[in-house]
């Protein structure tokens, strides 16, 4: 008999763990219904976010057409022709050696990787150090460097083997602009 008073307790909690367990799921389910978007079968007006939510393949087809008509998607870059006008202004006031010019075209503070790394807050402060930072690897890369070839990806759109990276502000209208410059490229890559 006292085996199995003792047993009794166990099976009572295991049915009571399982009804807990069951009544979480159970939960769980309703709230997960009630933040389904599109209308109920009473009825009620559609969710006002479930523009923002399209099928499957309808969204691979957007993705596909987005990536064909804006290649710098991945970058978060919004406005493709606009990049591309502020890239050419980079590539011509390079070339005239401009470094106000350049200096307006760099979205601060700027990252600028070598033996001794350091991290540009001013345009002042860029146009002291221009030649520092615009050495002639890097020049002669932006200007080897063809739009269509530009790489891009997550992190921002890359000139060569990363002498120089491009990206967007995170405000709108997007500014686009230089975001770093890396003075040693490992020459393995080349």
């Amino acid at each position: 008999m006292l085996n199995e008073i003792t047993t009794i307790p166990r099976t009572n909690r295991k049915r009571k763990g399982f009804a807990a367990f069951a009544a979480f799921g159970i939960t769980m389910t309703l709230l997960a219904g009630c933040s389904q978007t599109g209308t109920s079968e009473m009825g009620a007006q559609p969710n006002p976010d479930s523009a923002a939510i399209a099928p499957a393949n309808q969204t691979e087809e957007t993705n596909a057409a987005s990536e064909k008509d804006n290649p710098f998607a991945a970058a978060g870059i919004t406005d493709p022709k606009a990049f591309i006008k502020m890239f050419e202004a980079v590539k011509t006031a390079v070339a005239a050696n401009d470094k106000a010019a350049v200096a307006d075209l760099v979205l601060l503070p700027l990252r600028v990787n070598g033996k001794t790394s350091m991290e540009i807050t001013t345009k002042a402060e860029f146009i002291e150090k221009y030649d520092a930072i615009m050495t002639k690897p890097v020049k002669d890369a932006l200007a080897a460097q063809k739009v269509d070839d530009l790489f891009v990806r997550d992190l921002g759109v890359m000139v060569g083997d990363g002498e120089i990276w491009f990206g967007a502000s995170a405000e709108e209208p997007q500014a686009y602009g230089i975001i770093a410059v890396n003075l040693e490229v490992d020459s393995a890559t080349k």
